[in-house]
């Protein structure tokens, strides 16, 4: 018998959301952000869909300091700060 679980493995990131994006979740902390599960291999745009967030809402993702593109790898106890456009004249 097998000790190994079905399951797929899990990564956990924390984001921290900035601009008018926090008051868009009810429950956010901005000293803590959020505490998302991802199964491995997940992407900054699973990241973005899981939000609800097109590249408009999020002109700037940052993943450990450094700016993300959609299809980079999401690893676990990575710190992802999303970062809305400013629009103004």
């Amino acid at each position: 018998m097998s000790s190994r679980s079905d399951s797929p493995p899990t990564i956990q990131v924390v984001v921290k959301l900035y601009g008018a994006l926090p008051w868009r979740f009810q429950e956010y902390d901005p000293e803590k952000g959020i505490l998302l599960e991802f199964a491995r291999g997940a992407r900054v745009a699973d990241l973005r869909s899981r939000l609800s967030l097109t590249a408009q809402d999020s002109g700037v993702v940052a993943l450990d300091g450094r700016v993300a593109t959609p299809g980079d790898r999401l690893y676990d106890g990575a710190q992802v700060r999303i970062f809305q456009m400013a629009y103004g004249g």
